[in-house]
């Protein structure tokens, strides 16, 4: 797990690149690598030079790696019409044989990697029979020998998560990718006559304009959208969507040439039995945690004691020799946000060692900072203070010094784990004309979800009507957002999108749409940059493709039956839950009580930074209409919490990344 950054001049009018260029953009991630850093300069005399880092001593050199490092480091101005930034979290091959920019023997071929490949050691065999010799232990090297040998077809080939850029020295053509679900993120400008991209939004945002853009801000205060299209909330930036790559020539004046490389195949189908069905998704399951074990560190695990991250625990402790760590949260604000009793069973079940930590909201405002700044893009909930707190006690913050972390993130959106996919599974039964089966499961979930008749049915033919109904539905009965909205978001609108029928059922398209669009994403981007915060590389099992794929093969009630979600789940996993974990039906995230501390001591704070009369948010948000859902909101009369988080989200980030003076500014100097 890594930063990886890059420059490449557009057109040879544009000014050159240089050390000092690369070296910025390094400087800008520290924590996503702490343990190293490398540059890559290729000057307009087409000479490679590398610095920066130990690993360019002569040790490097001699642990076998095939280039010489420079003997003298480039001057800062040195010209150049591309170059590579690097910043190293070491968990594979800890020697300075795993440094980066790394290049295949031919010199050619140069990569900055970002990620894991979890199947590199049965690619090195393979690749090794085909005459590929190799000198390191790391998967980085394993990805170059298959760039070499199938070039950008290798990318099938890949079990893992990764950003990764290479660039062909001899067609002076960079190459970047992104994996199948985005569980790492790559950003992109094309600005000035060059071309840049990262790890992360501060290596390319600092230093440029940071315009913010309407329609992003619009989504997120009127719709709670965010992460869900290319472009960033910067004007002009963008994210390489997952499962795409891109390409373009150096000096060549061109465009990126983007395209997708993976999706979900609704043509696959398997007519299982329930049986069949959850003994092959048990033993996909299981091979996905073992991948993911893989390490030269120590691997430990966050518990939250739900289904997801209880079933991770229990395999990875029957599959390891030594009991596994884990890091859990929770709150002594009531019951509702403390899972201690769940997360003591699944720990006790799976020998494991548990750590965990119980904020008390004193440190909110530092935390929102800190957060805010990491993030770099507004965030739709609170959950992300529990999660970093997480982060914290696991990594260097918290003294545990873990460099790994499995976590349950995608479980939820790939077995609809979420209590509203119930309701495009009714429209599915309806759909079939499985009338008894619709009428029960339609009154059980009106019950188990304290809805009556007409609730129900209005989310159950939602996938049947137009979607103007819906916006029409959201103004007229919604929680006002769009009233709040200021001058500056007037006159923007659209329509509320809906998922791409592509796989013949609504719970189906649904998913598949939540999961490449709609929700993970966000939940992506707030993982990657919350771990990555503390230097922490977390892995997520159910986001491994071939559990995937598998899983969106089968029927619908493969993930609901009735009123039960994550059915084959629950198979599978029977006799390895502990029972207690195994009857849940409740469905909590990162519960975070907010509300709590801002309807309590947080009050006259939050009041003072939403209504203050130079508020950064002020073409946003109309002062007046945040000023009476305020305090309709902490008199308890609206429960919005989660629209108060997204304008004081908004806030801050504005303050931080917009405002002149702030925090982004003064870092870009």
């Amino acid at each position: 797990m890594c930063g990886i950054a890059g420059q490449l001049r557009l057109d040879p009018g544009a000014p050159p690149v240089t050390p000092r260029d690369l070296r910025a953009l390094g400087d800008r991630m520290p924590w996503r690598g702490p343990d190293d850093e490398g540059f890559l300069l290729e000057g307009l005399d087409g000479a490679r030079r590398l610095f920066g880092g130990v690993a360019t001593s002569e040790e490097t050199f001699a642990a076998g790696l095939r280039y010489s490092p420079a003997a003298d480091p480039p001057a800062a101005d040195t010209p150049g019409r591309f170059g590579f930034a690097f910043r190293r979290l070491a968990i594979l091959d800890l020697s300075p044989a795993g440094h980066q920019p790394m290049c295949d023997p031919t010199g050619r071929f140069w990569i900055v990697f970002n990620g894991e490949v979890y199947n590199y050691i049965e690619l090195r065999t393979e690749l090794a029979a085909m005459g590929a010799t190799f000198v390191t232990g790391s998967d980085t090297e394993v990805v170059l020998a298959a760039w070499a040998a199938w070039g950008e077809e290798m990318l099938p080939r890949l079990n893992g998560m990764w950003g990764l850029a290479i660039w062909d020295a001899g067609e002076r053509r960079l190459f970047v990718a992104r994996d199948r679900f985005g569980v790492k993120p790559v950003y992109w400008r094309a600005a000035g006559g060059r071309f840049t991209f990262a790890s992360e939004l501060k290596p390319i945002v600092l230093d440029g304009p940071r315009t913010p853009r309407l329609a992003a801000i619009y989504d997120l205060l009127a719709r709670d959208w965010v992460d869900h299209t290319p472009e960033t909330f910067f004007e002009g930036v963008f994210q390489l969507p997952a499962g795409h790559c891109l390409s373009l020539r150096a000096d060549a004046g061109e465009a990126p040439r983007i395209r997708r490389w993976w999706n979900l195949d609704p043509a696959r189908k398997e007519r299982l039995a329930p049986a069949e069905a959850a003994e092959r998704f048990r033993a996909l399951f299981e091979d996905a945690v073992r991948l993911r074990l893989r390490a030269d560190v120590p691997v430990g695990t966050c518990l939250s004691g739900g289904l997801d991250s209880t079933s991770i625990v229990v395999t990875a402790g029957k599959l390891l020799p030594h009991p596994m760590r884990t890091f859990s949260v929770a709150y002594d604000e009531g019951q509702a946000f403390d899972e201690r009793p769940f997360m003591d069973v699944a720990a006790r079940a799976a020998g494991a060692i548990p750590a965990v930590v119980v904020p008390d909201g004193t440190d909110l405002w530092e935390t929102l900072d800190d957060l805010v700044w990491h993030q770099e893009e507004p965030a739709a909930g609170p959950g992300l203070y529990s999660q970093w707190h997480v982060m914290k006690l696991a990594g260097r913050g918290g003294g545990a010094g873990m460099k790994v972390l499995l976590d349950g993130q995608g479980g939820d959106e790939l077995l609809a784990g979420y209590h509203r996919y119930y309701f495009p599974y009714l429209t599915d039964l309806l759909a079939r004309g499985e009338v008894t089966a619709f009428a029960h499961a339609f009154w059980g979930v009106a019950a188990g979800q304290h809805l009556g008749f007409a609730q129900t049915a209005a989310k159950v033919a939602r996938p049947l009507l137009p979607p103007k109904f819906f916006d029409w539905g959201r103004r007229t009965f919604g929680q006002g957002k769009d009233r709040v909205l200021g001058e500056a978001l007037h006159g923007l609108k659209a329509d509320e999108p809906m998922p791409p029928r592509r796989f013949g059922g609504a719970l189906s398209d649904q998913l598949a749409w939540d999961m490449t669009a709609r929700f993970l994403p966000s939940l992506l981007r707030y993982e990657d940059r919350n771990s990555m915060a503390f230097s922490i590389e977390t892995r997520l099992p159910f986001l491994d493709y071939r559990l995937a794929e598998f899983v969106f093969s089968l029927t619908p009630e493969a993930r609901i039956e009735g009123v039960t979600t994550k059915a084959v789940l629950r198979r599978a996993m029977a006799g390895r839950l502990p029972p207690e974990i195994a009857a849940r039906r409740d469905k909590k995230g990162y519960e975070t009580p907010t509300d709590v501390w801002l309807r309590g001591r947080e009050a006259p704070r939050l009041r003072a930074l939403l209504l203050a009369e130079d508020a950064a948010s002020r073409p946003y948000l109309d002062r007046t209409e945040v000023a009476r859902a305020l305090e309709d909101y902490l008199s308890g009369r609206r429960a919005i919490g989660l629209q108060v988080w997204r304008w004081i989200h908004l806030e801050l980030w504005l303050q931080q990344f917009v405002r002149p003076g702030g925090r982004a500014e003064a870092a870009g100097r």
